[in-house]
């Protein structure tokens, strides 16, 4: 995929996590696969390619979650790691916060330890341009 978007396929299912429409402060998240599909808008990626940068690092499984959240709570996403080298990356996307049908959609999607390095170089690439769109 371009700069202008990424995603985390899962390795366990059709499971796909798809940041797109990079604009400046916001991009658009989408959680996609079979029973379960759900869009929302994501304000101020700040830290966002820290975490992708630091999971990157680890050349072996680690303990505890990995997490960030937009600092409007739209989205979440927390990383973690089996002693296999399974990586489990646990999402949260919501929307109409505080209104009356406000909605919050979280599923999980599979990846392996290895492919950690090429999802933090599309991240970056990507949330470069959403930092200068």
């Amino acid at each position: 995929m371009s700069a202008s978007s990424f995603s985390i396929k899962s390795n366990a299912s059709d499971r796909e996590l798809v940041f797109s429409d990079a604009r400046r402060d916001y991009f658009t998240v989408e959680l996609r696969g079979s029973g379960v599909r759900a869009v929302g808008g994501v304000y101020d990626a700040g830290g966002l390619a820290e975490l992708f940068a630091k999971l990157a690092t680890f050349e072996r499984p680690w303990s505890g979650a990995e997490t960030w959240e937009s600092v409007e709570g739209e989205f979440s996403i927390a990383a973690t790691c089996s002693a296999l080298g399974e990586v489990r990356f646990s999402v949260c996307i919501r929307g109409m916060l505080g209104g009356p049908e406000q909605w919050e959609v979280s599923a999980s999607l599979v990846s392996e330890l290895g492919q950690l390095p090429g999802i933090a170089a599309h991240a970056e690439s990507f949330l470069e341009v959403v930092a200068s769109a």
